[in-house]
């Protein structure tokens, strides 16, 4: 599981800032961090890892709902822009480009313009392990 979330975060997270070489390839890090949104320490399941990465859309108007996810989840805003109110914390917006770590506390994210929002979130879990929790009595889990 570890090996697996490791690779990559590498991946994902690597620690320059730009890299290129003479195949014309650059990379450029988005995101580098050893934290949740929120400030606590990255921490991932125990048994067998599992990384599914989905495409999330809201509509203009439309939100996630409260929510919380029990692994590291990051993030990516394909298009568009999100507000998201978390437990104890200011509410911060995302715009097209930024990348970050979801919080763990519970939040909901907030589409207050008039594009769709797309919005690339990769979660770092284990098998059998569901990705996002729901208040009780509330729509269910996606």
């Amino acid at each position: 599981m570890r090996a697996a979330a490791l690779l990559l975060t590498g991946l994902l997270l690597s620690p320059a800032t730009a890299l290129a070489d003479a195949t014309g390839l650059t990379a450029q890090t988005l995101l580098d961090t050893v934290t949740t949104g929120d400030g606590k320490p990255l921490k991932y399941p125990d048994g067998q890892a599992r990384i599914s990465a989905l495409l999330v859309e809201l509509a203009p108007g439309g939100e996630t709902g409260l929510h919380r996810h029990p692994m590291p989840v990051v993030g990516y805003i394909v298009s568009g822009e999100v507000t998201v109110s978390a437990q104890g914390l200011p509410d911060r917006v995302f715009k097209a480009g930024d990348a970050f770590v979801e919080t763990i506390v519970w939040h909901n994210g907030r589409n207050l313009g008039k594009n769709p929002v797309k919005i690339l979130a990769i979660y770092l879990g284990a098998d059998g392990q569901m990705r996002v929790e729901k208040p009780q009595n509330s729509d269910g889990h996606y």
